[in-house]
């Protein structure tokens, strides 16, 4: 070995490995037996190099069977050379193909025998798989891996542009790998985990460069040497800020210096999580965090105002928005905000618009349930959710909050998919929340049996239907009676029937004069909702007439459509005890010719009756006293012999005949309040339908036998 000038060692002395080997020569201890003196002095230079040379290796072999990999947007054929040929020394055929980039990048050194089965996974995000076959690994498509199970059920659509997805083996230490996926799932996401080997402790983790820091942030909290027998939680938030959370908890518990817990409790605030970390070394202290950390996050989201969506089960949203807004104001009609327009959504934000009629939708004939000939499934809400426990404020302190000079809340009534849209803080809307399922219950039904009868009154009938029920042997209370629960408002009477003695009554009269049915409608309707029914024609009627004085013998009229025919009004009411109070309105109108003036319009010809009344469950009603007097007058005559001068009288005849009738109106309401009474009242409606086909079937005797067979 040479040595330079000033006593170095000489270049060039540097071995192939870049390391000096320190060696003694071969003569030197035969040479010498005493010690050596100064100028006997043995040198052992070095390279003098202190720091190495970078390099970008794709890979690097920490032992005999474990290797480091550094691969960054690599291509599958340079990925395939190093990690089957370089390093596990094998065969491999690449399918022309398939083609894509691989970045993996290892932390920790891996097993040599783990690496087709990671780089089997990386392939998969290139639509590619590995196939072993003759002992020549070959890359294909995944298409063509056969029944081999092959690990592809990634989405490919997330992969970020640019520099994109990587993939990067985790190699953990003090959590076992099946643990760490637990807890990493709900906050990286399930497509992230890519693959769980317990016998190695390792995950494959997937993700872009922001979602893999979020992942290893996270997998460096819970992988920790201070968790050995240690106890932890990791406690999401949702308002406040963990850093200001962090500062509120270490004085509750008392972890800062000097303090009883300090050393037992350990809070660490993640913002990027969103969460706090707490760690602890005596588990019941877990929970006592917890339920802090609750109460604070609770108390900072308070006064931050969210939208709420309530989905409304069985009334209408501008109703119950409506009901709101009442309850909710001051006495200055002020502190509550309530909008019923349509709501449409645009560029994201909600927006309200005024509906193109302005008006609510019709309620006639509404009803939940189907009364018709066929079963349907009656479309009634669901149950009414039980009050949810914690509201904080009641209605009284909702309102106060905007005396105070807060917010008002604000209720949008969205009309389209019925359901209310709430502006208000957590704590306000737990307080509506708990009115609005109280408000939003099952309504009850009613169904309504109607016959709307004109009896004609013969001898026998000649004082009229209120002398023919008083005689009888029927159960029924009058409306003049004392304390009787019927009020009119029509000159009339007014009659109560138990039971089927309705039907008995009109079977009665039917057998000593004619009945005419003019309608027998059944109706279901919503309590304290209006049913209309309509059988009639549409009249035209001149309420107005002008002369055009720019013409001439030009006459212009207004022109109106009345309805005539049948119309029977009811709202019925149903109370906590079953009766139900009817506001009834019935009308029977026809069009006569006019004779009492002379304008060109026909005469609508009425009788109505108007009431309210309080009936029993299943009990019918009879409304009456409305009688009409007739006189039509009938001539004949001998044709020929009828029309001669002087001797036609002979072969005339003229007759006046007198005709009285009276309108019977009988109702009979029952309350419907289940699924099941729906269904009951539908196989009651089959079962009429089946004695119908069968009078059809058999006709027997006159209008007076069918009447009975009908009713019975």
């Amino acid at each position: 070995m040479g040595v330079s000038e000033d006593g170095g060692a000489a270049r060039g002395s540097v071995s192939p490995s870049g390391f000096s080997r320190a060696f003694l020569p071969t003569n030197s201890v035969s040479r010498h037996t005493t010690p050596a003196t100064s100028s006997d002095a043995q040198l052992f230079p070095g390279t003098g190099e202190f720091v190495g040379t970078a390099q970008n290796q794709p890979f690097e072999v920490a032992d005999d069977e474990r290797v480091h990999l550094n691969l960054v947007e690599a291509s599958i054929e340079a990925a395939a050379k190093v990690v089957i040929s370089d390093i596990l020394q094998r065969n491999y055929i690449i399918d022309p193909r398939v083609s894509g980039k691989i970045t993996i990048q290892t932390t920790n050194a891996i097993d040599k025998k783990a690496l087709l089965s990671t780089f089997n996974t990386l392939l998969a995000f290139n639509g590619a798989a590995l196939v072993e076959r003759d002992d020549v690994v070959r890359i294909v498509p995944a298409s063509d891996r056969g029944a081999l199970p092959v690990d592809g059920n990634i989405n490919r659509s997330a992969l970020p542009e640019g520099i994109g997805q990587s993939v990067k083996i985790v190699p953990l230490d003090y959590v076992s790998a099946e643990e760490m996926a637990r807890l990493l799932k709900p906050i990286v996401g399930e497509d992230k985990v890519l693959h769980v080997d317990t016998r190695r402790n390792i995950l494959l983790l997937a993700g872009n460069r922001r979602e893999m820091a979020t992942a290893l942030d996270a997998v460096n909290l819970f992988d920790i040497d201070q968790m050995k027998g240690m106890s932890f939680a990791l406690l999401p938030i949702k308002n406040a800020e963990p850093d200001a959370l962090v500062t509120e908890l270490e004085t509750i518990f008392a972890t800062e210096d000097g303090g009883a817990l300090k050393g037992l409790v350990r809070f660490v605030p993640n913002k990027r999580l969103s969460s706090i970390l707490v760690i602890s070394a005596r588990p019941r202290y877990l929970k006592q965090a917890q339920q802090w950390v609750s109460r604070l996050d609770r108390i900072a989201g308070g006064t931050k105002r969210q939208l709420f969506v309530y989905s409304i089960q069985n009334r209408e949203a501008s109703e119950l928005a409506s009901l709101l807004e009442t309850i909710l104001a001051d006495g200055n009609g002020t502190g509550f905000q309530v909008t019923t327009q349509p709501v449409t959504r645009v560029d994201g934000a909600f927006e309200t618009a005024a509906s193109a009629n302005g008006n609510t939708p019709s309620l006639s004939g509404t009803g939940l349930g189907s009364s018709g000939l066929g079963r349907s499934t009656p479309s009634f809400g669901a149950v009414t959710p039980a009050t949810p426990q914690g509201a904080s404020l009641s209605a009284a302190e909702l309102t106060q909050n905007r005396a105070l000079g807060g917010q008002a809340v604000r209720v949008v009534a969205d009309e389209a998919n019925n359901a209310i849209l709430i502006y208000a803080t957590p704590d306000e809307y737990n307080a509506i929340l708990t009115m609005l399922r109280q408000m939003d219950s099952l309504p009850n039904q009613v169904l309504l049996e109607a016959t709307i009868a004109e009896v004609t009154l013969t001898d026998q009938l000649k004082f009229g239907l209120r002398w023919f029920f008083e005689s009888g042997n029927f159960s029924l209370g009058l409306s003049d009676a004392t304390g009787s629960a019927i009020g009119h408002n029509f000159p009339g009477f007014s009659f109560l029937f138990s039971g089927g003695q309705s039907a008995v009554a009109l079977s009665a009269l039917s057998s000593i004069t004619d009945v005419n049915i003019i309608s027998s409608p059944n109706l279901m309707v919503l309590d304290n909702r209006k049913a209309v029914l309509r059988i009639g024609d549409q009249v035209p009627i001149a309420t107005q007439q002008a002369v055009d004085t720019t013409a001439i013998n030009t006459t212009i009229n207004t022109i109106e459509l009345r309805d005539t025919g049948i119309i029977l009004t009811v709202v019925p009411r149903v109370n906590d005890s079953g009766r139900v109070i009817l506001d009834i309105e019935q009308e029977v109108s026809d069009v006569v010719k006019t004779t009492t003036s002379g304008i060109d319009s026909p005469t609508i010809r009425q009788r109505k009756v108007t009431t309210t009344v309080v009936v029993n469950d299943g009990d019918s009603l009879a409304l009456g006293g409305l009688i009409q007097q007739r006189a039509d007058v009938t001539k004949s005559q001998v044709p020929i012999l009828g029309d001669v001068p002087l001797i036609g009288n002979l072969f005339r005849q003229k007759e006046d005949t007198q005709k009285r009738t009276e309108l019977l109106i009988l109702i009979t309401p029952h309350v419907v309040r289940d699924f099941r009474e729906a269904n009951d009242v539908t196989d009651e409606f089959r079962k009429q339908l089946g004695g119908l086909r069968a009078l059809g079937d058999k006709p027997q005797g006159g209008l007076k036998h069918k009447v009975q067979r009908l009713l019975r």
